[in-house]
C-alpha cells in the first residue's frame, strides 16, 4: 500500500500506481493526484488492510504523523521513530560502533555549548530531520563561533519548510566525522527480514566541510562494487531492529579498510523527493514495483544491458545565504545547457522548499567536468535577480 504526500509526488511514481493498480490511502494529495478511484482506501480502510498486510511504501515523510496516530496498534510506529530519530538510532548501534561520539544537545544549549566538551572536528544536525536543513561540518572551536549564530538562523528561516515529524528543531545531535567515501542506498527487508538493496549512489563533495547534497552517481559497476559490504552491515542492523516488509534510504560511509559505518536511515521510502527514481533512469529498475513485488534486482543482468554507464542526480538547492527579497527567479534553461545528456530537470517551488530543482543526467564518467563545474558553484550564474 502507498502513502502519498507533499512536497514532491513524481509521473513515474504515479504511472507504477496506476498500471498496477495499488492501493492508496485516501487523502488530499492522493485525489489530487490520482482522481477519485477504487484504489483510494479511506484511513478505517487502509488500517484495517495493514493489519493483514502491513507492508507500506511512502513517497514523504510527511506521512509519519498520520502513521503515528492511526497505526499505533502497530509496532511500525516505534520502528518509525527508531530509525528517524538519529539518536536512538546511534543507541541503536551503540554496540556495533563503541567507540563512536555522539551526544544529543536542545537547541536552546547550542548557544551555550562549551568547546571544552565537544571533539572537533564534528557534524551537528537536527536529531530529526531531512535532506542537508541544519547539517554543518565544524572543524576546530573557531568555526564553532561562527556556525552557531548560522544553525540559529538557519533553522528560523527553514522549520516552516516541513512539519515536525519530519525536521524538528527542538533537538540536535552531535557526532564525529565519519570518514570514508559515501553512499546513499535504496532497499528493503522482505517478509523474512533480509535485506534487498535496489539502487547505490555515490555521494560526492566539494570539500571536507561540504555537507549538501550537490551531487550523486550512480552505475551498474558502483553498485556491484560496495552491495555486499553494504548487505552484510544490513543483516547486521535487521537483527538489531527486527523489520520486515520495510523499505529504507540509508547513507553509510566505506573508509579505506572496507568498514561500513551508517550516516543515517531514513524509514518507509526510498531517496525523497522522488529521486530514487534514477533507478530507472540508469537501471530500468522500478524500486516502487520491485518492493510492493518483492522482487530481487539481478546485477550480472542488469550490466549485460546497461553496460557502465554512468548516471548523475544533481540537487540544486536555494543556499540559506540567497537574499530572497531580490531573488526572481533560476534559470532553468541555462543549467540544462551545463550539461551534454539531459534525461529530466524537475523544477520545484524554491521559494517554499528551498531547493530550485532536480537534474537526471547520463555522463560518461564519474568525474566528468560538467558533474566538477556544478558541484563547486555559487549557482550565481543561474539566479535572476530583480
Amino acid at each position: 500500500m502507498f502513502i502519498l504526500d507533499k512536497p514532491y509526488v513524481s509521473k513515474v511514481l504515479l504511472d507504477t500506481i496506476r498500471r498496477n493498480n495499488y492501493p492508496v490511502l485516501d487523502n488530499e494529495t492522493a485525489r489530487e493526484l490520482l482522481g477519485e478511484g477504487s484504489h483510494l482506501l479511506s484511513a478505517e480502510r487502509f488500517a484495517d488492510r495493514f493489519r493483514s498486510k502491513p507492508v507500506i511504501y511512502t513517497n514523504s515523510e510527511n506521512a509519519v504523523a498520520w502513521i503515528n496516530e492511526n497505526l499505533m496498534f502497530s509496532d511500525i510506529v516505534e520502528k518509525v521513530d527508531l530509525f528517524k530519530n538519529k539518536v536512538k538510532f546511534r543507541d541503536l548501534l551503540s554496540g556495533m560502533f563503541p567507540e563512536f561520539f555522539y551526544r544529543e544537545v536542545l537547541f536552546q544549549e547550542i548557544e551555550t555549548l562549551k568547546s571544552k566538551d565537544l571533539r572537533f572536528p564534528f557534524i551537528i544536525k537536527p536529531a530529526v530531520g531531512f535532506f542537508s536543513l541544519g547539517v554543518h561540518y565544524v572543524e576546530d572551536e573557531k568555526a564553532w563561533k561562527t556556525v552557531r549564530p548560522q544553525i540559529i538562523s538557519e533553522m528560523e528561516k527553514v522549520r516552516d519548510y516541513y512539519p515536525d515529524d519530519v525536521l524538528n528543531s527542538h533537538s540536535f545531535i552531535i557526532e564525529e566525522v565519519i570518514e570514508g567515501t559515501e553512499y546513499a542506498i535504496d532497499g528493503y527487508y522482505n517478509a523474512e527480514g533480509e535485506p534487498v538493496i535496489l539502487n547505490v549512489l555515490k555521494h560526492y563533495f566539494s570539500g571536507a566541510a561540504d555537507v549538501s547534497d550537490r551531487v550523486y552517481v550512480t552505475s551498474v559497476p558502483i553498485v556491484k562494487e560496495i552491495s555486499e559490504k553494504v548487505k552484510k552491515f544490513l543483516v547486521s542492523l535487521g537483527r538489531l531492529a527486527v523489520v520486515s516488509n520495510f523499505p529504507f534510504h540509508i547513507e553509510v560511509r566505506i573508509d579505506d579498510r572496507g568498514r561500513v559505518v551508517p550516516v543515517e536511515l531514513n524509514p518507509l521510502r526510498f531517496a525523497g523527493w522522488c529521486c530514487t527514481d534514477i533507478s530507472v533512469f540508469a537501471y530500468g529498475i522500478n524500486t516502487y514495483e520491485y518492493f510492493a513485488e518483492s522482487r530481487v534486482p539481478h546485477w550480472n543482468e542488469v550490466e549485460d544491458i546497461c553496460g557502465d554507464r554512468v548516471y548523475a542526480m544533481v540537487v540544486v538547492e536555494k543556499s540559506p545565504k540567497i537574499d530572497d527579497s531580490l531573488l526572481l527567479g533560476f534559470n532553468y534553461e541555462k543549467l540544462k545547457s551545463s550539461f551534454t545528456h539531459v534525461l529530466e530537470l524537475r523544477e520545484t517551488d524554491f521559494v517554499k522548499y528551498g531547493v530550485f530543482c532536480f537534474l537526471f543526467a547520463e555522463t560518461d564518467r564519474e568525474d566528468a567536468p560538467e558533474l566538477r563545474a556544478i558541484l563547486n558553484s555559487d549557482l550565481s550564474e543561474y539566479l535572476l535577480y530583480c
